[in-house]
């Protein structure tokens, strides 16, 4: 078994041709702890009022209008779009309850989508704003016991047939707040 200080060759430039076994994942698995941080030239509320708000979240990502209740308890549904619901997915694309509410810095949910049979599985939003208005908005997936679910939100697939996960819904999320341009192939 190797370990992650395990040398593998390296290309004329020294970077590893490949990652150490520890770290490296197959086409079949997916890290059950996901996290993504991302900075965008916005202020923090904007960034919360991105994720929280209808007015934004249909605009970003694949589209569909989250509702939140942002007390902890509180229902969460990600909304399909018409085009998902042509494809033959219900009204809702995923279901959860919010845990921990500190606008606009943190938010933590429980997040489950209706494709998958698999456990709840945890998100957590945290932003920080920087002096001069920029933010670093981090996305943390607990996904213990959701394999299926981990590979789809890990992204790397065809983000226009759903494929993008995480890395698209942010990229999105970036463009949107930086431009207040909807990203091609994002939004509703």
């Amino acid at each position: 078994m190797s370990t992650s200080s395990d040398t593998k060759t390296t290309d004329e430039q020294g970077i590893p041709a490949t990652m150490p076994d520890t770290m490296a994942a197959s086409n079949d698995e997916a890290p059950e702890v996901q996290v993504y941080m991302i900075y965008i030239d916005a202020p923090a509320q904007k960034i919360w009022d991105a994720v929280t708000t209808a007015e934004f979240s249909e605009r970003f990502g694949y589209g569909g209008v989250t509702e939140i209740d942002l007390t902890p308890g509180g229902a969460v549904r990600d909304l399909t779009t018409a085009e998902m619901r042509q494809m033959g997915m219900g009204e809702v694309a995923a279901t959860g309850t919010v845990i921990e509410v500190d606008p606009p810095r943190r938010l933590v949910m429980t997040w489950s989508p209706v494709w998958q049979d698999e456990p709840e599985t945890t998100l957590t939003y945290e932003i920080k704003e920087y002096p001069g208005g920029a933010s670093c908005f981090t996305l943390t997936h607990v996904l213990t016991g959701a394999p299926n679910t981990a590979k789809d939100v890990r992204g790397g697939g065809d983000a226009g047939a759903g494929g993008g996960g995480w890395p698209w819904v942010l990229s999105s999320l970036k463009t949107l707040l930086e431009t207040d341009r909807v990203m091609p192939g994002a939004g509703a």
